[in-house]
């Protein structure tokens, strides 16, 4: 790189843990030293560039383009927290103690239920504000509320589906330790859990 000169570096990847659907390694982190960008591609404004009503301009369409994103990211979360559950499922009658299969234990039903109650409501949720953006809705605040909603709900249900499975849960001979970790990865990208919360309390309640 010469001195003055704009380019663009790309700093080593970094390896995530357990992505299943991104290509590794994973995240890359890309830096701009020195370059020019031309006004007419600026993304400025808080809800679009200057002069443009809040559904045009560069910056709008980038939070559109994260709707999308983040219903696709509870879809994602869906399909973690469904696996768990039915790997969950499926262990839960093939494990024995004391000379009946686990399943057999109210506890364990009931925390089995609760499993699937959660993840039928998320699904439930992730296909009504899908239909909405296909229906060319914005949707800002429903794709926060289905996003939050949904990745939380994945963390809850993997980890009880860990607890289920005891030791062999934790293994890597069980598919579990890994939703674990997928369910946990959906809250933080496409926005943070918080910053969920922070979209849909300000399309409530508007600041100042």
């Amino acid at each position: 790189m010469f001195q003055g000169r704009p380019s663009a570096v790309r700093p080593p990847a970094r390896t995530a843990s357990s992505i299943v659907c991104v290509p590794s390694p994973w995240p890359r982190h890309l830096e701009l030293d020195r370059v020019r960008v031309p006004e007419n591609d600026r993304l400025t404004g808080l809800y679009g560039d200057e002069g443009a009503d809040a559904d045009s301009g560069g910056f709008a369409a980038v939070q559109r383009g994260l709707n999308i994103a983040r219903v696709h990211t509870a879809a994602r979360a869906v399909g973690v927290a469904r696996a768990a559950l039915e790997d969950t499922w499926a262990y839960l009658q093939e494990r024995e103690q004391f000379g009946h299969p686990i399943g057999e234990f109210q506890a364990l039903r009931f925390a089995l239920a609760d499993m699937a109650a959660e993840v039928a409501q998320a699904r439930a949720f992730w296909q009504q504000v899908a239909h909405l953006l296909d229906e060319g809705q914005p949707a800002e605040s429903e794709s926060a509320q289905v996003k939050l909603l949904t990745t939380e709900m994945a963390v809850r249900v993997t980890n009880q589906a860990m607890q289920l499975h005891g030791g062999n849960g934790y293994t890597t001979e069980r598919r579990i330790e890994r939703y674990w970790r997928d369910a946990r990865l959906t809250t933080i990208f496409e926005g943070t859990s918080e910053i969920q919360r922070r979209i849909i309390s300000d399309r409530m309640l508007p600041r100042a």
